[in-house]
């Protein structure tokens, strides 16, 4: 009878070492150095980088043909995008569309311009704006939102982008 109790022992010693191992994550010395643990898939893939960032060279005379634009920016963006992470697509605005972001017409164009300045805000676009054709129009620096980078010069800007490895769109 005490053979049979020293057996439980040493048996229920063994079960109780082996759901310590279990439950701290250790494993026996043999098994690493033969069998590493496998890799596991993550459950949620990380998310895709664009393989080349976009650039819109805008010269539109409508605010429709720019709301097409933004909608299809929409259509790009899964996600809200962090600091640190380049925007899908960077327009830049050198046309007479520029009058559209001028503060003296945000009653007419506000739709517009504040869906600009959401897109913006979520990272989806870096909006450039020509101060050459602001001057042309009589907009000074001071009298376009602050989400807008100003350029000295669009056209150049967009040869500067695709110089960087930006496609046009």
């Amino acid at each position: 009878m005490l053979r049979n109790l020293l057996i439980l022992v040493v048996v229920a010693l063994g079960f109780w070492l082996a759901a310590q191992r279990l439950l701290t994550g250790e494993q026996a010395p043999t098994e690493t150095a033969t069998n590493p643990p496998p890799v596991l898939e993550p459950i949620v893939p990380p998310p895709s980088r664009q393989p080349r960032n976009l650039v819109a060279d805008i010269s539109v005379h409508t605010e429709q043909e720019l709301d097409i634009l933004f909608t299809r920016v929409e259509q790009l963006l899964d996600r809200p995008r962090s600091e640190n992470e380049a925007p899908l697509v960077s327009i830049v605005l050198h046309g007479p569309e520029v009058a559209f972001f001028a503060v003296q017409n945000y009653a007419k164009y506000k739709g517009l311009v504040d869906r600009a300045a959401k897109l913006a805000a979520l990272g989806a676009v870096d909006i450039s704006i020509c101060q050459t054709q602001m001057r042309n129009l009589g907009i000074a620096t001071d009298q376009v939102p602050s989400f807008l980078r100003q350029v000295p010069y669009g056209p150049g800007e967009v040869e500067r982008l695709l110089e960087n490895g930006f496609v046009s769109m």
